[in-house]
């Protein structure tokens, strides 16, 4: 239920949440009158004065996203230790606060730090970032929330630990947990982040603290059993909001004998549907162990170069002929493959074989090993070292296409960094593609497309991993792409030998208002499409979760009993993926 609260609410806070339009302080059905000057009191002296934040500057960084729509929050607050997030815990639910939490708050495109609903405290763990253990006989760390994938990735370097932590294509500076708690996907064969998670320690909405699993106190198989004994409960904690995550062990890839690249251009696009078959095929032969990603032309283009507004040629999309035009300048495909081969020399031999049979066919296939990832990467320094010396520039251009190819320094750079993310390394190279058609460019480092006023919305619809499937779902969409006129930018994302994530960008600019509320239209457009053919979606953003639920009633019933019994309170955020909803929410 929304109803404006009699909370004391400090001033700077009451005038940015009167700023925002259609603004009404939620808290929770039968609040306390105690009064919010007073849980600010209790919150600093749980976890110190300059880790509660209730500064205008400091809501309103927390307060945004890439998406469209915005959320206004009335606290933010950093607890330092598993213990602070107890205190926190029972503070608001004594103050019947909603209480939402977030990793690192680096999950653009999806909600950031943003609640589903105004007035809410926004909990952030990122000072919570101890590496607790890194067990390499067994192939696991336990880490801390805060942890991020670039701290986790050179920890395991710098003390030579054969083990690699795969990562997203997203930011280093993302958390590997807070990914891992929404399904999150990388690229290796531990491209399953959830899937990979075994052994949670959870603090429930009463301030109390559970291990998953059902092992006894100090046991050596909490991080290595994943199903424990009896009821398996880890999944209650993922995409929900029974709980908060303050630790877990997270299983690594030991690093494998041999490893190549495998990418492919496909220049028809008739030909999507027999490579997503003959994808199927391979990961059901164990010939292709990680994650596949195929990217589109507009997707592959927004990774080298701003959005080419001066080619629409009157039109709000890009024609066609203009696509055809910007694949030939820069040397891609319709569609463009990566996936990489791990295990013995042996292993990655005969798959490679299997690969070339099923693959070659329908595009342009190359390989790349280490040796020639370092050759690769040697060229592209030398090219940008000569390029200001125009007859060395030259010899250089010839050297490089004598070896490599036309394609442009641009094109080399996105190989160098996708060939690196199939290895477990981190970088903000592809990430920056989130700038699209940001009027103000692309930052070369500290990318942060939110703080920036980047517009990027996901829609990521589930398709089994057929060419007909997939198909279907891009033949539902393409049309309403350009209805809403923009271009249809699109992942698909092999997650397991069955299933494919269709995982789609909305690049709008978010200067433009018009354009803005064309995005927003064309997503909601998107998600009652898609649920009409029967398609669920893998992530959902922040402010669209509530609907999730709404085609199946009686899963949403045994959730929200579920919820009431972990959380009575209700103050762990309500709403989150349709569970607890506050009554009159929507």
């Amino acid at each position: 239920m929304h109803f404006t609260s009699t909370f004391e609410i400090p001033c700077s806070t009451f005038e940015i949440l009167c700023s925002a339009p259609h603004v009404e302080w939620c808290v929770i059905a039968n609040a306390k009158p105690s009064t919010f000057d007073e849980a600010v009191i209790e919150m600093r002296a749980a976890v110190g004065s300059d880790h509660v934040l209730v500064e205008s500057d400091a809501l309103a960084g927390h307060s945004c996203d890439t998406i469209p729509w915005q959320r206004t929050c009335s606290a933010v607050v950093c607890p330092g230790s598993r213990d602070e997030v107890c205190a926190i815990v029972k503070i608001a639910a004594q103050h019947r606060l909603p209480l939402w939490t977030f990793s690192k708050g680096k999950n653009w495109g999806y909600g950031a730090t943003m609640a589903a609903q105004d007035g809410a405290v926004i909990l952030i763990l990122e000072r919570m970032n101890r590496i607790l253990e890194v067990n390499e006989e067994l192939a696991y760390a336990v880490i801390e929330p805060g942890v991020t994938y670039k701290q986790l990735a050179e920890h395991l370097k710098s003390r030579g630990i054969k083990l690699w932590a795969d990562c997203t294509d997203s930011t280093p500076q993302g958390s590997v947990l807070g990914n891992a708690l929404d399904r999150g996907l990388g690229h290796t064969p531990y491209g399953d982040h959830f899937g990979n998670l075994c052994g949670l320690e959870v603090v429930l909405g009463n301030g109390e603290v559970i291990q998953t699993g059902a092992a006894p106190p100090d046991s050596p198989t909490w991080h290595t059993f994943k199903w424990g004994t009896g009821p398996y409960l880890e999944g209650m904690f993922s995409q929900s909001n029974f709980g908060i995550v303050t630790q877990a062990g997270i299983w690594l890839m030991p690093e494998p004998e041999a490893f190549e690249a495998v990418l492919c251009e496909i220049e028809q696009e008739e030909n999507l549907p027999a490579v997503i078959d003959s994808l199927r095929r391979l990961a059901l032969a164990g010939a292709l162990r990680g994650t596949a990603h195929l990217i589109n032309d507009i997707l592959c283009l927004s990774m080298l170069t701003q959005y080419p507004h001066e080619l629409r040629q009157g039109q709000q999309f890009l024609s066609d002929d203009v696509r055809r035009e910007l694949r030939s300048r820069y040397g891609i495909g319709s569609w463009s493959l990566t996936s990489g081969l791990y295990g013995t020399v042996a292993e990655v031999r005969a798959n490679r074989a299997l690969i070339q049979r099923e693959l070659k066919p329908h595009g342009k296939l190359t390989f790349i090993d280490k040796r020639e990832l370092a050759r690769l990467e040697w060229l592209i320094r030398l090219v940008k070292r000569t390029q200001h010396l125009p007859f060395v520039s030259r010899l250089v251009r010839l050297l490089k296409y004598c070896l490599i190819g036309r394609e442009p320094t641009e094109v080399l750079e996105l190989v160098r960094h996708a060939v690196a993310l199939l290895q477990g390394v981190p970088g903000e190279f592809i990430v920056r593609f989130a700038y699209f058609k940001c009027r103000q460019g692309r930052p070369k480092s500290d990318v942060n497309p939110a703080r920036d006023g980047c517009g990027l919305i996901w829609f990521a619809p589930v398709a089994p991993l057929t060419g007909k499937h997939v198909n279907r779902v891009l033949d539902l969409c393409r049309p309403v792409f350009r209805e809403h006129g923009f271009d249809l930018s699109v992942s698909v994302i092999a997650v397991n030998p069955r299933s494919a994530v269709v995982l789609m960008e909305i690049f709008y600019d978010k200067a433009d208002s018009a354009e803005t509320a064309r995005a927003r239209a064309l997503y909601e457009d998107l998600v009652r499409l898609t649920l009409r053919a029967g398609y669920q979606q893998y992530r959902a953003n922040v402010a669209n979760t509530h609907r999730l639920l709404e085609p199946i009633p009686h899963y949403q019933c045994l959730l929200d009993s579920l919820k009431t019994a972990v959380d009575p309170c209700g103050i762990l955020a309500p709403g989150r993926y349709g569970v607890g909803m506050v009554e009159g929410e929507s």
